[in-house]
């Protein structure tokens, strides 16, 4: 997967008590960068004909700055690993405004059979897809 770079700029419904973008806020920056990297394939059907639905089943964060209201952060988003059931994404979060990393994340999930509810294998055009991106 080439690096997908997605900008997002801090509204005050992003800020938190004490002023700054509430920690949470994070995740969903990265959910919008991670559907913004696959969207050529969603748009396409190829999970909804197949049933297929995300799941993710770990995340790992690191947050190195604050951001506040106004302030462009850049989401890239990059596929780190794809496994036998499950696929790495990381994300870096840049603050445009300020010059600085903010957080980065490796973010794992699975592709869910909607039916059974079961992670399906990564594998044949499943896995050909994640490593055409």
């Amino acid at each position: 997967m080439k690096t997908h770079s997605t900008d997002i700029t801090v509204r005050g419904f992003h800020i938190d008590v004490f002023g700054h973008t509430n920690n949470a806020r994070y995740l969903e920056f990265m959910e919008i960068a991670r559907w913004d990297a696959l969207q050529p394939i969603i748009a396409s059907g190829f999970f909804a004909k197949r049933n297929l639905g995300f799941v993710i089943v770990n995340i790992n964060i690191n947050y190195r700055a604050a951001s506040f209201i106004n302030d462009i952060l850049e989401v890239k988003t990059i596929m780190k690993h794809i496994g036998n059931k499950s696929i790495v994404v990381h994300h870096d979060v840049f603050d445009k405004t300020k010059g600085h990393p903010v957080c980065d994340a490796d973010v794992t999930f699975v592709l869910m059979d909607l039916k059974t509810r079961k992670a399906v294998p990564v594998e044949g055009e499943l896995r050909e897809v994640f490593e055409n991106m």
